[in-house]
């Protein structure tokens, strides 16, 4: 039975990269992948990949017309597109060939962020039905594939390792934790809103444990983050333009998308620019709550993540419906692990940002490799119903907000959660 049990579990493993595989190879969305593969090449040539570039006769001209923006992302993933670029592009110049070889480390991070959820359910809460589900979820989920395989984004890279950071934390490894959580926060600053929960782990109080928490997240993220930017020579992107770029955005997944269909615009007006740092008050009235209610155990750590993330996300004035999928393994653990959230009331932080995405024109937008001129017919179609468009997409973002808010106020305001197990 176990042996069957096996081979099941080894077919399905291998049913997942047969819809993944393909999705890598040939979708790609239109303006993140083509920065991906312009700063794999800038790297490996010894160019800064945080400034604009015309990159010509590198790429199809197609593909890559006009210039190409900076990448947003700190050092790490540039650094490992640099290296993508030398071994897959460099030695065989074909373009679908460098879209699955960046994808590799993409569909790897949701093979491996699969058994983590799974063997952490397993754990915790020792039940095997809901332990399969979560791995089922994470390997065949649509939107998980969308926006990573078909994407490109990395963003369930970036959950592996905050939530092994969040378990080691919970088993009293400090070390390998806050090393973890600064690679997470390097490789995307989504992960920032976790930082402060070591300081209130019960566990984790004494000052020999706090100051050796901050040495090594400390190091490590300069490490991860600074040293790079010295050793490549490239000046740090810090300047006024880049800095707006992070907290003046508006929309996406938060009802700051009113700001394209009243003002035909995607940045805050001048007037409004402090709503982009909105959040900073909102995690320090979030961190506030959790150390009145502190988290005693992995379930009850895993179950704060997920408040304080979704405070950064409902808070921001840009959220991309990539970034949801950092927070759905951490509301799979607690939706399978705790009484507080179900199944289905689970399935509503996935399903709205799948429609968010078809709305956004995010969806057809990944057939850009294959078919180029989708970017023309999008524009066609969207001058006769872009008002329509841009209302439904505001509408759809509301209950989205509504029941996360929700799903805030029950993980951070209860002092202890009711195990299934109990």
């Amino acid at each position: 039975m176990t042996h069957l049990r096996v081979n099941q579990n080894v077919a399905l493993l291998l049913l997942s990269l047969l819809i993944q595989v393909p999705l890598g190879i040939f979708l790609g969305h239109a303006y993140d992948e083509k920065i991906f593969m312009a700063t794999g090449y800038l790297v490996a040539s010894g160019l800064n990949p945080y400034q604009p570039h015309t990159i010509v006769n590198i790429f199809p001209s197609t593909l890559f017309a006009g210039v190409i923006p900076g990448i947003g992302y700190p050092p790490p993933w540039p650094l490992l597109l640099g290296f993508i670029y030398d071994v897959s592009y460099n030695l065989v110049p074909n373009i679908f060939l460098y879209n699955f070889a960046i994808k590799v480390p993409v569909i790897l991070g949701n093979i491996c962020l699969a058994y983590l959820v799974k063997n952490l359910v397993l754990k915790l809460n020792s039940d095997k039905k809901k332990a399969q589900f979560a791995w089922l979820f994470i390997l065949f989920n649509p939107f998980v594939l969308l926006t990573t395989a078909a994407w490109g984004q990395f963003d369930t890279v970036v959950a592996v390792f905050c939530i092994a950071s969040i378990y080691l934390l919970s088993k009293g490894r400090t070390e390998e934790s806050a090393f973890l959580l600064a690679l997470a926060v390097a490789l995307q600053p989504i992960a920032l809103p976790l930082v402060g929960l070591p300081f209130l782990f019960p566990s984790n109080n004494s000052k020999r444990k706090i100051l050796i928490y901050l040495l090594v997240f400390g190091l490590s993220f300069c490490v991860f983050y600074f040293i790079p930017f010295f050793l490549e020579k490239w000046p740090l992107p810090w300047g006024s333009n880049e800095l707006g770029a992070q907290f003046q955005s508006a929309g996406g997944l938060t009802p700051f998308n009113l700001e394209e269909i009243f003002l035909d615009s995607t940045v805050l007006p001048k007037p409004l620019q402090l709503l982009g740092y909105l959040w900073v008050p909102a995690l320090i009235v979030g961190y506030y709550s959790v150390y009145r209610n502190r988290p005693n155990s992995p379930n009850e750590l895993f179950s704060k993540a997920v408040g304080l993330t979704l405070i950064f996300f409902l808070t921001r004035s840009w959220l991309s419906e990539p970034n949801i999928d950092l927070i759905l393994p951490f509301m799979l653990l607690a939706a399978t692990t705790t009484k507080e959230l179900n199944l289905r009331s689970f399935h509503f932080a996935w399903i709205i940002p799948l429609i968010f995405l078809f709305l956004n024109t995010s969806f057809p937008q990944l057939f850009f490799f294959v078919y180029p001129s989708v970017l023309t017919v999008i524009a066609q179609v969207d001058q006769q119903i872009r008002s329509v468009r841009l209302w439904a997409r505001f509408v759809v973002v509301i209950p989205w907000q509504i029941l996360s808010w929700n799903l805030v106020v029950k993980k951070l305001r209860r002092k202890s959660l009711q195990m299934i197990s109990s």
